[in-house]
């Protein structure tokens, strides 16, 4: 029965990966290097990659988790910690919040190609496990309601673009997870990433954007912030937003129109501003010929191309829809992380002052066109 009468599905739900996804799951080649997690507990992500523990600040921040933080997802979390996260412990939270659908994102998986450069070869291996795990939870949860989105490695464009393949044609995942941040110094818009984007056209997959505070990649707001939930605040909005900017403004959504990006948990609310400024350059240095690499303005590309992730309690997107419409929106439960509503975030976005038409369409048409599901 649809939860108040909308059908619903999370367009970026996570998983709590087990402690040993990369001992088990990895190639032998590269076991003695696995990444691994510093503690048995399943929902302290700290991981540790080539020696760096990831989901801490370097300089700052070491636990991962305040003893505070710690004893409210205990709380939160407990019937899941109780299951140790396991598959029926996702479909049981999908049905706590009401949902219909997923699709799942990972969390400590984030960080397995987090740095600027890093060896290719082991960064796609790690991906490559992630990915052969994430298929195996799913269907051993549910492959009727959970959809994975694939992580591949930027560190080798080539090595990405066979993963992408084999993830959607052999593994079923209906989306690419990458990182908004910069890798080894190139910008998306770099002819470099061209065969990927090609290759997720080709296979009607997106392009999910998600970032994570903690890593070793450079963020803005981590270079001067060295408290994780200060950084927090910077990293996840402000990369998505130059992470678009990359994408519209350098060319990508000009070459591959039929390529569909996702910026996710980062608000929405920043979309009417950023849209209009990316406009108004266009605008400015289009009679300098500095624009003729694009034939439509910004925002068309977005509108055409772009989905933004509203947060389950951000009364501003009344306001966006408002000022762009309701097409290029979607919404997210952010299970089980420690800023997630879970599980009351399905009731607190019904919460907002929106139309029933607009809630339908982001929390069930916007998706489906979004994921072609």
């Amino acid at each position: 029965m649809p939860k108040h009468g909308f059908k619903m599905i999370d367009a970026e739900m996570h998983v709590m990966e087990p402690v040993d996804l990369w001992e088990r799951y990895i190639e032998p080649e590269f076991k003695p290097r696995a990444p691994r997690r510093l503690s048995e507990r399943r929902w302290d992500i700290r991981t540790v990659v080539e020696g760096e523990v990831m989901a801490s600040m370097p300089g700052g921040d070491w636990p991962a988790l305040t003893d505070a933080e710690e004893k409210a997802l205990g709380e939160r979390y407990a019937e899941e910690i109780k299951r140790n996260f396991d598959p029926e412990s996702q479909v049981r939270a999908m049905d706590k919040e009401g949902l219909d659908l997923a699709i799942l994102y990972p969390t400590s998986a984030m960080y397995v190609t987090a740095f600027d450069t890093m060896d290719p070869r082991f960064a796609a291996a790690a991906c490559r496990a992630y990915n052969d795990w994430l298929h195996d939870y799913i269907q051993a949860a549910d492959p009727r309601r959970l959809f994975g989105a694939a992580a591949v490695s930027p560190h080798d464009v080539a090595s990405a673009v066979t993963e992408a393949r084999r993830a959607v044609s052999e593994l079923g995942m209906k989306a690419i997870f990458l990182r908004p941040n910069i890798y080894n110094g190139r910008p998306w818009h770099d002819a470099y990433y061209d065969p990927l984007w090609a290759t997720c056209q080709e296979l009607n997959v997106p392009v999910g954007f998600h970032e994570t505070t903690g890593s070793r990649m450079k963020a803005a707001g981590a270079d001067r912030f060295k408290s994780m939930g200060i950084a927090h605040i910077s990293t996840h909005s402000v990369e998505q937003m130059l992470a678009c900017m990359d994408v519209i403004m350098g060319g990508v959504t000009e070459r591959f129109p039929r390529l569909r990006f996702a910026f996710l948990e980062g608000q929405c609310g920043w979309l009417p501003f950023w849209l209009h400024r990316m406009d108004e350059h266009h605008e400015w240095r289009e009679p300098y010929g500095e624009m003729t690499h694009l034939s439509m303005k910004p925002s068309e590309y977005f509108r055409r191309q772009g989905f933004c992730a509203v947060e389950c309690d951000e009364e501003f997107v009344a306001r966006v829809v408002d000022t762009i419409g309701d097409d290029n929106l979607v919404t997210t439960t952010d299970y089980p992380h420690g800023d997630s509503k879970y599980p009351d975030a399905m009731n607190r976005f019904l919460a907002l002052p929106l139309g029933d038409r607009s809630k339908k369409k982001i929390l069930w048409d916007n998706v489906l066109r979004l994921y072609s599901l």
